[in-house]
């Protein structure tokens, strides 16, 4: 997990150093630490209020988690979330900060061969499903290494008429046609609970985050494309988070009447607040 907070600019664009934005950059931050844990970590109890016991729930194969927080300088909150330090474990450097997930695909190829997936996630990026990695070895079982299933990253809102958005549904193609085909192979489609769900080829890649079983960390790091010192996708973040797995799979996600299949929040929002200023309202008719 990259993490970066920055001495405040009271104009800055980017919210990792927008003065205003400092409580709401923190209270993400807990999220994205706190979440995997809640969702697939051992501390999970069951309340027995007839013999006063709170009992650990069990699992013949739980899972276990290591959450590495790479930061760069002083420029970060950790100090200010101590009391969830148990939960991770923190790498410093003294990257520059848009270089800083590079960073963290380093860390990745350091952990090659000790983990089942390893994933990067973003510091405002939130895990919530306890099925996510059961969903993602379904696809993987199924489809191979060489396809990559990444989540549908989504923003909340309490008030209508929007109340959930998936945030990077899609993008001009122009912007990733360098990069991929999604001419090739751009439908899947699988058995799920006595139903089906269909993923295609994504012109937005983008998730805030990219999970890899062990055979796609093998894939990336042997790739010419890992570490190449591309940073042409959007932006150096964007790139460190997106550009070089694009470059090695073929990545699809859930269609959007099955983006529930596989979803992450991004818990400091962007888009939803202002989406009917920057957006037509419309039904999908035909997702093919």
């Amino acid at each position: 997990m990259p993490h970066f907070f920055g001495a405040p600019v009271p104009d800055a664009t980017n919210r990792s150093r927008l003065a205003g934005a400092r409580a709401e950059r923190l209270r993400a931050l807990v999220a994205a630490i706190c979440s995997p844990h809640q969702a697939l970590g051992t501390g999970t109890f069951g309340l027995d209020h007839g013999q006063a016991r709170a009992w650990r729930s069990t699992s013949p194969e739980p899972d276990v988690l290591d959450l590495v927080v790479c930061t760069t300088g002083d420029a970060h909150l950790l100090d200010e979330v101590r009391a969830l330090h148990p939960l991770f474990r923190h790498h410093a450097t003294q990257a520059e900060p848009m270089m800083l997930g590079f960073e963290c695909h380093r860390l990745l190829l350091a952990a090659r061969g000790r983990y089942d997936y390893y994933g990067f996630v973003e510091d405002d990026v939130v895990l919530t499903d306890p099925l996510f990695f059961r969903k993602r070895k379904l696809f993987d079982q199924r489809f191979g290494p060489e396809a990559l299933l990444q989540p549908n990253r989504y923003e909340v809102s309490p008030t209508g008429p929007v109340h959930k958005l998936y945030v990077d549904y899609r993008l001009n193609p122009r912007v990733t046609v360098r990069y991929q085909d999604i001419t090739d192979v751009p439908h899947l489609d699988m058995p799920f609970m006595e139903s089906a769900v269909s993923f295609e080829r994504t012109t937005y890649p983008s998730a805030g985050c990219f999970f890899l079983s062990a055979a796609q960390l093998d894939r990336w790091v042997e790739s010419p494309n890992f570490l190449d010192g591309d940073t042409s996708y959007l932006s150096a973040l964007d790139s460190a988070v997106t550009l070089s797995v694009m470059k090695t799979f073929r990545v699809y996600k859930p269609v959007l009447r099955d983006a529930w299949f596989l979803e992450v929040l991004h818990a400091s929002p962007r888009w939803i607040g202002s989406v009917t200023r920057v957006a037509t309202l419309a039904d999908l008719v035909d997702e093919r």
